[in-house]
């Protein structure tokens, strides 16, 4: 068997632990789309259980559907209000867009450390523009950051995309 020689920046602990925002912002956002007549699918997988897993071939959560429209869409979960994503993702996201010809929408919820909804915003890839942030996050990943402020996470905004 191969070795790595590399040393991974987070344990597999911290990186399960991104996931636990992850899960909340979709169950809250799930419930949101179905509250709004929103279809929707998976169409990223969850690899927070393999072995081994590189950057790279990041996929949004979720292909989304209203009245024969479509769009993709990936969750965000948040401990605060500033709208950071990885640039390696934001890039795969651009690519996924332009693939299919779909709007890539991106919804972040902002929770407290209670677990409560605090905020919530959405962008959408071309629409909303951003900016690299300067310097890594601690978990070593180059980010962006959306410049504007963001819309409300709701169905007008969400149908905005759509068109």
């Amino acid at each position: 068997m191969k070795k790595l020689d590399f040393e991974p920046v987070k344990s597999k602990e911290e990186f399960r632990r991104n996931y636990k925002l992850h899960d909340m912002a979709e169950e809250v956002g799930k419930n949101l789309l179905t509250q709004w007549g929103i279809n929707f699918r998976n169409f990223g997988s969850d690899k927070r259980y393999q072995k081994v897993w590189e950057g790279g071939e990041d996929k949004p959560d979720m292909l989304i559907e209203f009245e024969g429209k479509q769009a993709l869409l990936d969750w965000k979960g948040k401990r605060k209000a500033k709208w950071l994503v990885n640039q390696r993702a934001v890039r795969a996201y651009e690519k996924w867009s332009k693939a299919l010809n779909l709007p890539v929408i991106i919804a972040f919820f902002v929770f407290n450390d209670n677990g409560e909804l605090k905020e919530r915003r959405c962008a959408i890839l071309g629409k909303n523009s951003y900016r690299s942030s300067p310097g890594k996050q601690w978990d070593a990943n180059e980010t962006i950051e959306f410049e504007e402020p963001l819309p409300f996470f709701n169905k007008t905004e969400i149908l905005k995309a759509f068109r």
